[in-house]
């Protein structure tokens, strides 16, 4: 008889790696379990009720990198997955009550360009700034589908005077000094600088922090290698899926559970249960066990090594390094419900206003305002006008507010984690409040429609969604935690030392966000170890849970 507590596999979290993972095993004929610790799938990809009535994308905003070979083998769109492709990628708001569109249109955005530039060698400098990152992305000859290199190894192919130079500058120097050898204007500055520092605990002006400029052309790359292409400059073409991200992570769901996947929410692991030295399944917190030859943590890696393992498990060196992970939070939400439609200074029609509604914005006025950010986060304080990008899917889904009401789903950066004085829930308010008077300088009737606001601070979004400190990429992408350091040496390639235990999610290489290249890569990692006649779950007799 078959058990229903045996599978051949067990992932923990339904992030969108986890579901991806889990749907490439189930194609392969495994049996997988996976478990959620919140009462929906999605991780930090959810679309939820934040106010009733109102709802929105609550942590994470875009899919722009969303491997379209994932989509298709996934069969997404057969699941419900819409869509839309807004004509606008993205907005950059500057304090004169200017704003920068990057059009995908390539002339309608030089035109656009030259009306921040100053003089002839700015306009050149923006394409030679992109150029400088796609050319070293082609030198470095690196592919997210394959097993990470060491930096030595990728340092190796910067042969040339010239080469070297671009490397190290990316790699030991600041993206501020890269954009400021092709850029004089403090608003194109700003453009390129604000997508730099989006996720990590970095200013500007701190060593490594132009390596996330490289992850887009490294991408473009890497999808070219395997027959995919999807050219799209600093994400200056826009991909929104009708529900808000929500409905990805909804659609992959169903997909997994079309597969034969079983996926149980509302159940938190405890513990990942080792037996000499192998992975043989999970103990719940409310005392159940599930029994696997496989085990797939989607969950935070320093969390999964040092919280669900023992340093007797683990070994003791290797759960030492575990707990040196850096993993400093940066990251805060701020969730908007409007009475009403926003109306932003910069457009100058009521076209203009429909466009920008729909598109990924962002309040990064220049390089001094976001190295102050970092500089107040760094001293435990957040500044009274921070660093805000933001979403409204309401714009695309009218669905999902009340008729003529808009949910604002807001990333506000620099937010510390550790506060140098008072705690984050007598705070958490008074962050709100500053956030909406910074918008406001950008959407002047913002408080005229403002019906509510609500607070993730970076202790929340480690409470409920279990991002430790804060940080949604479970782990800044900058050098010394990329490649064979991602999430740390020895566990780079999705394998752990606990045989049988594997890491995905955006915490291990190559990161990338919302691509679910790192659910597939170790998925096929896990398939490729397995090479024997019949699966562990097939001998000891898997079943289904009731």
């Amino acid at each position: 008889m078959n058990d229903p507590q045996v599978f051949d596999a067990i992932v923990i979290g339904t992030g969108h790696s986890g579901l991806v993972a889990a749907h490439y095993l189930a194609r392969a004929g495994w049996s997988v379990l996976m478990l959620e610790r919140r009462d929906m799938v999605g991780g930090t990809c959810v679309t939820e009720e934040i106010f009733p009535g109102y709802r929105g994308s609550s942590v994470a905003n875009s899919s722009h990198s969303l491997d379209p070979r994932i989509i298709a083998d996934m069969e997404l769109e057969r699941f419900g997955l819409r869509f839309t492709r807004p004509e606008l990628g993205s907005l950059t708001m500057f304090d004169d009550g200017r704003a920068l569109a990057p059009w995908p249109d390539r002339e309608r955005r030089r035109a656009e360009i030259a009306r921040f530039a100053r003089g002839p060698a700015d306009s050149e400098g923006y394409y030679g700034l992109l150029e400088f990152f796609s050319s070293l992305a082609r030198t470095m000859d690196v592919s997210f589908y394959e097993p990470p290199p060491s930096l030595a190894a990728v340092a190796a192919r910067f042969r040339t005077p010239y080469e070297q130079e671009a490397f190290e500058s990316v790699m030991f120097g600041s993206v501020a000094d890269i954009i400021e050898r092709y850029l004089r204007s403090p608003e194109l500055q700003a453009f390129f600088a604000g997508t730099a520092v989006a996720t990590n605990f970095v200013g500007p002006r701190t060593p490594g922090s132009g390596y996330l400029l490289l992850q887009r052309p490294l991408w473009e790359q890497s999808m070219k290698r395997v027959g995919t292409h999807d050219e799209n400059e600093l994400m200056m073409k826009n991909a929104a899926p009708l529900g808000g991200i929500g409905a990805i992570t909804q659609a992959m769901a169903e997909s997994d559970r079309a597969r034969g996947v079983r996926i149980l929410t509302g159940v938190e692991v405890a513990r990942i249960l080792v037996k000499d030295g192998r992975a043989t399944g999970v103990a719940l917190a409310d005392g159940r066990e599930f029994r696997a030859g496989r085990v797939l943590s989607n969950a935070n890696p320093k969390l999964t090594l040092t919280r669900m393992l023992t340093p007797a498990e683990l070994g003791e060196d290797v759960y030492a390094q575990a707990e040196r992970i850096n993993m400093k939070g940066s990251s805060a939400k701020v969730h908007l419900a409007l009475k009403g439609t926003p109306r932003f200074a910069a457009a100058a029609s009521e076209e203009d206003n429909r466009l920008f509604l729909a598109t990924n914005f962002r309040v990064a006025p220049s390089i001094d305002v976001l190295q102050h950010a970092y500089n107040e986060a760094v001293m435990g304080r957040w500044t009274e006008r921070p660093t805000i990008s933001g979403i409204i899917s309401s714009a695309l889904d009218p669905s999902l507010t009340p008729p003529g009401c808009h949910f604002v789903s807001l990333s506000v950066r620099g937010i510390p984690y550790h506060l140098a004085a008072g705690t984050w829930d007598e705070q958490r308010a008074d962050l709100g409040k500053a956030v909406i008077s910074t918008l406001e300088e950008h959407v002047p009737n913002l408080s005229d429609i403002l019906h509510d606001f609500h607070v993730y601070t970076p202790l929340d979004l480690e409470r409920e969604f279990a991002l430790a400190e804060g940080n949604g990429a479970h782990g800044d992408i900058v050098p010394g935690q990329i490649f064979d350091s991602r999430p740390m040496p020895g566990c780079a390639d999705h394998r752990t030392p606990v045989q049988g235990l594997y890491l995905c999610g955006v915490g291990t290489w190559p990161g990338n966000f919302m691509s679910g290249v790192t659910g597939y890569n170790a998925s096929q990692r896990m398939l490729a170890d397995a090479a024997r006649p019949r699966s562990w779950a097939e001998q000891a007799g898997a079943g289904t849970i009731n």
